[in-house]
């Protein structure tokens, strides 16, 4: 076990280690291996349902063809003797001799009929001579002279159109009488009893059968929804029947079986929607997709949580040695109960980080220990600093940092064309108050008068010991007026305060004579200018200040 404390834990607890809250990403192991599962699963899956559905769509499509083509002609032959038995009663109802009116005759007929809804009787020249229910127009002419036999000479059925767009066809008859000529009759088939016919042969419940022509133009329709218009078959559909999907809209999807009504131009189409027609196969299709999903995901599961057991200590390793490279080893990996490889892997992984952290704790106790030395020793150097550009009685600048601060300001004055300025001031009658009062008092002086100059003085201005009891002032910035007054102040800031030195009790008052001087590119001239003009104020009775102009500015 690891050491806690050795760790810096004085609690004895290591962080929780847990691989599962760092981020994953696609790149890792289980994922692919989940990934790999979840295609493969998808690619056999997809396969066997390929394998299984094929077949299955074959033998409907078989199916469906032979069972719709078989109706499709059943309706066929149905439609076609209903209609033939439709015309041999039109033709022995009418046949002559004939009782009463031709009106009450067609009258009669109508009533007993089972195929018509409406009877009209024409001549050769297309006009009417007597009519009865939903009586049809008469033809516009006749192709083919009549026969005796009461038949067309050219065509058993005449297309008529009628305002409704319903076509029906036409029968010949004779007219009784000798004083009567050649006449017709047409008879209007009942739509609904060829409805009623055309739906006895329907497969599907959801399908209709049509009896059309073959513009399309629907005729009669058997089933639930019967169109008005439908494709037109091709050649084939007419000389033999035939199966086909169609497709007019994106909401009309249907299977159809065509067959041609004998010689007439009619044909019999069968429609079922697709839906209907492939539904026990869409149910198939569904089923299988279904049981698809749930093993794929149920394979992807059980993969996902196989693997992840199986790599979660590979996995708390990879995690491991990344926190590692990060710099984080305040942690420790479980070890699982099996002492396999992993497991020992996992043992020497742990004892590594343990001794990385001891290490690491004793690196940061002697860095610790330097960083404080460190210190000490840097505000030794700083102290050292100061002492070394500060005097040690007055606390102000010595002459050494006055002359490297001179440096600066000459080059910077130089630069920029700005004025600068030296005061050199020299405290009068020095030497006899030391002999008065001793040395001791002398230092006292020296201190008292740096504090009132040290006040005096503008932030921008240097105030340093000079030497002995002269000091200095550099100006920056400041002209000859400006330097004149500076030094005025100076002088009756100490012309004004008084002392009490050494063990006299008694006030003394000091005054101190002042040189000015005004830098002009010579650093030499500048200083002497500035001591002449100290020497002037002595030579002048001192406590008073002088310039280095010939003209001093009183």
């Amino acid at each position: 076990m690891v050491d806690a404390s050795a760790a810096g834990n004085p609690e004895g607890l290591m962080p929780e280690f847990d691989p599962q809250s760092e981020h994953q990403t696609i790149n890792s192991l289980v994922t692919k291996i989940v990934l790999m599962v979840f295609v493969g699963s998808f690619a056999a899956a997809a396969l066997v349902s390929w394998a299984s559905i094929k077949p299955a769509h074959e033998s409907l499509t078989q199916s469906i063809e032979e069972r719709y083509l078989g109706a499709a002609q059943r309706a066929t032959a149905g439609t076609s003797a209903w209609l033939s038995a439709g015309r041999e009663e039109l033709l022995r109802a009418t046949a002559p001799p004939w009782d009463g009116t031709r009106e009450s005759a067609l009258a009669e007929l109508l009533r007993e009929s089972h195929y018509f809804e409406g009877l009209a009787l024409c001549d050769s020249q297309s006009a009417a001579s007597a009519g009865v229910g939903s009586a049809p127009p008469c033809p516009a002419a006749i192709d083919g002279s009549l026969s005796d036999s009461g038949s067309l000479a050219k065509s058993e059925w005449i297309p008529i159109t009628l305002s409704n767009g319903i076509v029906v066809p036409a029968t010949l008859v004779l007219a009784s009488g000798e004083d009567e000529s050649r006449i017709y009759a047409v008879g209007v088939f009942d739509r609904k009893q060829l409805a009623l016919l055309l739906a006895e042969y329907l497969p599907h419940p959801d399908g209709v059968m049509i009896l059309a022509t073959k513009a399309g133009r629907v005729l009669a329709g058997g089933g639930p929804e019967t169109p008005t218009q439908i494709e037109v078959p091709n050649t084939e559909a007419e000389e033999s029947g035939h199966v086909r999907e169609s497709n007019d809209s994106p909401w009309r999807h249907t299977v159809s079986a065509v067959h041609p009504l004998g010689d007439s131009g009619w044909f019999v189409s069968l429609e079922v929607p697709f839906g209907a027609a492939y539904s026990s196969l869409l149910v198939l299709i569904r089923r299988i997709l279904l049981i698809d999903l749930i093993t794929i995901l149920v394979l992807s599961f059980a993969a996902y949580q196989i693997t992840s057991a199986v790599l979660k200590p590979i996995e708390s390793l990879s995690v491991g040695a990344r926190r590692v490279a990060e710099g984080q080893f305040d942690f420790e990996i479980p070890v699982s109960s099996a002492r396999d490889e992993i497991g020992v892997l996992i043992q020497a992984f742990n004892h590594m980080l343990q001794r990385v952290r001891t290490s690491q704790d004793e690196i940061k106790k002697n860095n610790e220990n330097l960083r404080t030395h460190n210190i000490k020793l840097q505000q030794a150097n700083e102290l050292l600093e100061q002492l070394s550009i500060t005097d040690g009685l007055t606390k102000l600048h010595n002459h050494r940092f006055f002359q490297d601060q001179l440096t600066r300001e000459i080059r910077r004055a130089t630069r920029t064309s700005t004025p600068l300025s030296l005061l050199l001031i020299d405290i009068d009658d020095f030497k006899s108050l030391n002999d008065q009062f001793g040395h001791a008092a002398g230092d006292e002086l020296l201190h008292g008068l740096a504090l009132i100059m040290n006040s005096a003085v503008r932030s921008s201005d240097l105030l340093a010991r000079y030497g002995g009891e002269e000091f200095a002032v550099l100006a920056p910035g400041t002209d000859q007026q400006g330097v004149y007054l500076l030094a005025e102040k100076l002088r009756t800031s100490i012309a004004e305060s008084s002392f009490i030195l050494g063990d006299s009790m008694r006030l003394t008052r000091a005054t101190v004579s002042v040189g000015c001087a005004q830098f002009k590119d010579d650093r030499k001239k500048f200083f002497d200018e500035a001591d002449r003009a100290l020497y002037r104020a002595k030579a002048a009775g001192k406590n008073c200040v002088m310039t280095s102009e010939s003209n001093d500015i009183e």
